[in-house]
């Protein structure tokens, strides 16, 4: 579902900036239990506001045939959930990095899922 207003989350997403700035990161690790899902939350841009993107982020199941994914849903309490899935063997602070700069540098985003590239076996 689209967020209705992207504006109303600009606050959240300000202070939650000033925070980052504050702390000297560019984005938050919120949990990471083992090196095949982390939680992460950062700001960027979202159908023309600012945002708090609060990311699953994940490598592809490798028993399962499936494509790299992005899935966003409707913004909540902790900002834009959105479930990020890629081909990848491990998630590092690299694979971190070059995932919240690929969800930035996305002009087309837009809610729900949305599969990617080749399919990964």
């Amino acid at each position: 579902m689209p967020v209705e207003d992207p504006n109303a989350y600009s606050a959240d997403a300000a202070r939650f900036s000033d925070y980052l700035r504050s702390t000297g990161q560019d984005w938050l690790l919120v949990s990471q239990d083992d090196d095949q899902r982390a939680r992460v939350r950062f700001t960027g841009l979202f159908q023309g506001g600012a945002v708090v993107w609060d990311c699953c982020f994940m490598t592809l199941d490798s028993t399962a045939a499936c494509r790299n994914f992005i899935e966003i849903e409707e913004a909540g309490a902790q900002g834009v959930p959105l479930t990020v899935g890629l081909a990848l063997a491990c998630i590092d602070r690299s694979a971190i990095e070059k995932m919240v700069i690929m969800i930035r540098n996305y002009k087309r985003l837009r809610p729900g899922r949305h599969e990617y590239g080749e399919i990964v076996r």
